[in-house]
């Protein structure tokens, strides 16, 4: 079992530090706990899912605890007290498989709740904190978160830091060519304006022969001019 113990503790190690890889503008905190609580004889009070499995709670006291988040949300539970010692040890050994049947079969205190790990490194808390007031009757138990406070370094209390903001993106996601609007079609132009049929041009007349006739007359003007030519050269004759 040691042995197994020893195993999970080297193969955790490794998990957690490349899980603590602190992003740029933030810092690591410590988280404690404090119960006020009259626990009933036979029972006690035990944090369950701190990094080491389980935290047994002693009421009245500022009590640091530890966490990471591939244990799940931490929880305040009632246990019976003949378990309280075999939680402990299976807490110093890592061994979270033995402690968690045993946590699991006491009554549930309150809802379960995160950690914190890191916060702006301009905020000057450096551990958070939550305080719980429990009440009993019979084997059930009542836990009511009275106030999470961030602490600086001399313990007083400093206003809480603003949430991590998401990044914003540096280029503008491109417009989906499937789903975009169709584009427009331009306006139909004018038509253009029809220009009036221009007129044939003109014919010009047929020049005339050097009788003077019109060579380009009727047939009629051209055998009279033929009859005219061949009575003068009967005269001549």
């Amino acid at each position: 079992m040691r042995t197994l113990a020893a195993a999970l503790a080297v193969l955790l190690v490794p998990l957690a530090a490349r899980a603590d890889i602190l992003p740029d503008g933030h810092k690591g905190v410590k988280l404690s706990l404090h119960v006020d609580a009259e626990v009933p004889a036979g029972k006690a009070l035990v944090l369950a899912n701190t990094f080491e499995g389980g935290t047994l709670i002693v009421p009245g006291t500022d009590q640091p605890i530890s966490w990471h988040p591939f244990g799940g949300e931490m929880q305040l539970r009632l246990i019976a007290a003949a378990d309280a010692e075999a939680i402990k040890t299976a807490a110093a050994n890592l061994d979270r498989d033995k402690s968690k049947p045993l946590i699991a079969a006491g009554a549930e205190c309150a809802p379960p709740f995160a950690g914190v790990r890191t916060i702006v490194d301009t905020s000057p808390a450096v551990e958070v904190r939550w305080t719980y007031r429990a009440s009993f009757t019979g084997s059930k138990c009542s836990a009511e978160l009275v106030k999470q406070e961030y602490l600086d370094a001399a313990g007083r209390a400093v206003p809480a830091p603003p949430p991590p903001g998401e990044p914003k993106p540096t280029n503008a996601p491109l417009a989906d060519s499937a789903n975009a609007p169709p584009t427009p079609a331009p306006a139909p132009s004018e038509p253009a304006p029809v220009k009036a049929a221009e007129a044939p041009p003109t014919k010009a007349a047929a020049p005339e022969s050097a009788s003077g006739c019109d060579l380009g007359g009727s047939a009629a003007g051209g055998l009279a001019g033929l009859a005219l030519l061949g009575l003068r050269r009967r005269r001549r004759a």
